[in-house]
């Protein structure tokens, strides 16, 4: 648990790691993970307190829910998600999918369309996991739509939000 503290610690000066689907730390995080599931529940959610701190890539951060959810009683993921150290990792899920779309936008040519529209999938599943997550990605769509970006973007993301399940 020292160690992922001192991720975040690091995490935060290297930012081009910030936001990557798999930053060099993603595998030790993962098998911390799976170390504080065999040790039991009180683990993980002290582990997920830890995570929500240190590791600053949705992508990770999301990884992190789905495997510790998957690791703990798959029948009552709603009561685990329930439970203030899944709804912190939760919240900075989210977050940072909020910063990391922020910080594309300002970048974004026509040639990351088709990244950024998998970006925007990948976040609408982490906004599913709250009941209010989807109003509040829902606001990052309008927020999409009136931006400067290209009618063909929104056309993109509106095709991927009408076909997507999550």
């Amino acid at each position: 648990m020292l160690a992922l503290e001192m991720l975040g610690r690091r995490a935060h000066n290297d930012h081009p790691n910030n936001f990557s689907r798999s930053p060099p730390y993603t595998e030790d995080v993962k098998w911390l993970l799976g170390l504080a599931a065999r040790l039991g529940v009180n683990y993980v959610y002290q582990f997920c307190v830890g995570a929500a701190k240190g590791v600053l890539s949705p992508f990770v951060l999301q990884e992190i829910i789905m495997e510790a959810l998957q690791r703990l009683n798959p029948a009552h993921i709603h009561a685990h998600l329930r439970m203030p150290a899944f709804h912190q990792l939760v919240q900075r899920c989210q977050q940072a999918y909020l910063q990391y779309i922020h910080h594309r936008l300002i970048h974004l040519t026509p040639a990351d369309y088709d990244d950024f529209v998998n970006i925007i999938r990948s976040a609408r599943s982490a906004f599913c996991l709250t009941p209010v997550g989807m109003m509040q990605f829902n606001d990052v769509l309008q927020n999409l739509k009136r931006s400067k970006q290209t009618k063909e973007l929104w056309q993109r993301i509106s095709l991927e939000m009408a076909t997507f399940s999550p």
